[in-house]
């Protein structure tokens, strides 16, 4: 089994970027680079590529897709799930955008959809939200609260056009609050954005831009993938890494209770920003659980653990033979909200032990002792009682 956070050969690998593709496909020194940030996906072994919105300029007219977007970006149609922009409904409906990638866009009229890659489940929204309202209560509200509540993936990513949170020149985009308050309350870990043509990673925070390392939402403005580049405005809290003269697409490695992200910029390009963080559950979540059989035999002595976010935990077996107490060696831990089988192993000694008190009793009382801390250093203990039989 691979520790928390570490990598599998077979994880998969995501690529994203919005604000990409000129109507005029020839590109100038800081304009319609489309083509340039398309090299960096196409032979990459991407499991998935995910365009956030303004994908072809100026209106989404599918002419336009044909003759700029689907030479460039569109060498990678087969593996993208895209995210419909503000550009793309300068065109009645989106009605170009829709046409350009069928199904793959969701239904039209809608533009908001799922699915899965690898252990993790992916979201597609519609944040154009004068055509698709999202307030809460709303159709796409209802259907991301239903989604989330189907779905029990360890890890969840977000993706659509306007960002919540933004220090480029449009700035935060008050009108998709409800549907981050959905997602934090779900337990939603990575949000992408485009719409400011810039680079810009956030600190995990919740729906009121406050720091959040235990349940927050990261989330990652990347408007880099050709089309042009915007100067910063307000820096907002929590904004921890800005670029505002690169084009370029965010890789994500998705692991199975964490991912690694690193910006990559088209050739020439000498920015880069890299990192690694962990999934976690729900706000309201214990932070530690421990789980399992309630009868359980010497051989095949084991519980199940899973912290809400990354935590350290420690766990001990307490097994009351008569008058004696007879504890299990110490298991120290990294858990996440994957859960975890523990197996706990008594020396020799104690083993002859226990089985001279299984011939005296059919079953021994048993309480498992586990403590966890965090990385913001909220601490949780629990106790666990099964009982041990011959």
């Amino acid at each position: 089994m691979l520790p928390y956070g570490a990598a599998a050969a077979s994880d998969p690998v995501i690529a994203a970027a919005g604000d990409i593709a000129c109507s005029n496909p020839a590109p100038t020194k800081n304009a319609c680079h489309q083509m340039a940030t398309s090299n960096l996906l196409v032979g990459a072994g991407l499991a998935a590529v995910l365009p956030l919105g303004d994908l072809q300029y100026e209106a989404g007219a599918l002419d336009k897709f044909q003759a700029s977007y689907d030479p460039s970006w569109g060498r990678v149609k087969s593996i993208t799930h895209p995210a419909v922009g503000n550009h793309e409904y300068g065109t009645k409906g989106a009605a170009g955008y829709f046409a350009y990638f069928g199904a793959a866009a969701g239904a039209p009229g809608k533009g908001y959809y799922s699915y899965d890659i690898g252990s993790w489940h992916l979201i597609a929204l519609n944040s154009n939200c004068g055509s698709v309202s999202c307030k809460a209560g709303s159709p796409e509200w209802n259907w991301l609260k239903a989604d989330l509540a189907s779905h029990t993936n360890t890890c969840t990513l977000a993706y659509w056009h306007h960002p919540h949170f933004s220090s480029g020149p449009h700035g935060d985009g008050g009108e998709t609050g409800d549907l981050w308050q959905a997602l934090y309350d779900g337990g939603a870990d990575v949000v992408l954005n485009g719409h400011d043509h810039d680079y810009e990673r956030f600190a995990p925070q919740n729906p009121q831009a406050v720091a959040d390392p235990s349940f927050g939402i990261r989330e990652f403005v990347v408007g880099t993938g050709g089309r042009s580049h915007y100067a910063f405005s307000a820096i907002k809290p929590n904004s921890q890494v800005r670029n505002a003269d690169t084009f370029g697409v965010l890789m994500l490695t998705l692991h199975k209770d964490s991912y690694s992200w690193k910006f990559v910029p088209e050739a020439g390009g000498t920015f880069i920003d890299s990192g690694t963080d962990n999934c976690h559950a729900a706000p309201g979540t214990p932070l530690l659980r421990v789980t399992g059989s309630k009868r359980v035999r010497l051989s095949s002595f084991r519980a199940v653990a899973q912290c809400a976010t990354a935590c350290t935990a420690r766990l001990q077996a307490v097994v009351f033979a008569g008058r004696r107490k007879i504890r299990s060696r110490v298991i120290r831990r990294a858990l996440s909200p994957v859960r975890t089988k523990l197996k706990f192993k008594f020396s020799r000694g104690q083993r002859r032990a226990l089985r001279k008190a299984l011939k005296q009793h059919r079953r021994l009382r048993v309480t498992i002792n586990a403590s966890a801390r965090d990385a913001a250093g909220q601490t949780a203990g629990v106790k666990f009682k099964l009982s041990l039989r011959r």
